[in-house]
């Protein structure tokens, strides 16, 4: 299939999801032109923050290969991924992503994903979200807790 095959099916599996009262984003995970992990977005059914179709079709396609790596895949998305699926897309070593809808100018999205991509742009020190480390007496902060 070509990628705009893919991603047509991505976009089929977003319009169902849709008309099942989820968010309409849909993703899948190939791998040699077989898919090996599809997701859909169900956060408003599980209210779980974090149950975005990218998410979902890495989980599935980690199970369906038995390896958290997925260095050799694809994943093809209906809509840009928002940072923490690309946080996870990093995570799984997928180095080609391919999208249908952009999240530029999308009303739906409010200003949420363009502006956590401006924040991590930012200094941590000037993010909306603030973030400092802190560690215990005696422990050195560059040292890896769990490396023994």
């Amino acid at each position: 299939m070509s990628h705009s095959q893919w991603i047509a099916r991505c976009i089929e599996l977003a319009i169902d999801n849709a008309s099942q009262g989820q968010a309409p984003f849909a993703a899948l995970v190939v791998k040699d032109g077989r898919v090996v992990g599809q997701g859909v977005n169900d956060v408003r059914a599980t209210e779980d923050l974090t149950g975005h179709a990218e998410i979902r079709a890495l989980q599935a396609a980690t199970r369906e290969l038995g390896n958290r790596r997925l260095s050799e895949c694809v994943l093809y998305t209906s809509c840009e991924p928002c940072p923490m699926c690309l946080g996870a897309i990093y995570w799984s070593g997928i180095t080609e992503v391919y999208y249908g809808l952009s999240i530029a100018g999308q009303a739906e999205f409010s200003d949420l994903p363009r502006h956590q991509y401006a924040e991590f742009r930012r200094a941590a020190g000037e993010r909306r979200v603030q973030a400092r480390q802190v560690t215990p007496d005696g422990v050195d902060p560059r040292r890896p807790f769990l490396a023994e």
